[in-house]
């Protein structure tokens, strides 16, 4: 989920769960690639949010963690 002034918008019950791609990648060793992209995501979505393609996106996006993280977790996307 997007919000201004959030460069990884990846949240649990408890708040923002990183505050910067610096700590994503140290915290749980994503490729910088994914972070990256995902920074990148957080980033248009301050102008395109809602739209169906930048939604499929963070589909995506959600996958990609998914998988990287070997379904430790369980990430979803809530437009």
């Amino acid at each position: 989920m997007g919000e201004h002034t959030v460069d990884v918008p990846l949240w649990d019950e408890g708040g923002l769960m990183f505050n910067d791609a610096d700590e994503l990648l140290r915290e749980f060793g994503v490729s910088a690639e994914l972070t990256e992209d995902i920074v990148a995501w957080a980033d248009a979505w301050h102008s395109r949010s809602g739209e169906p393609d930048h939604d499929a996106a963070a589909s995506t996006l959600v996958r990609r963690l998914n998988e990287e993280l070997s379904y430790r977790y369980r990430f979803v996307f809530k437009p």
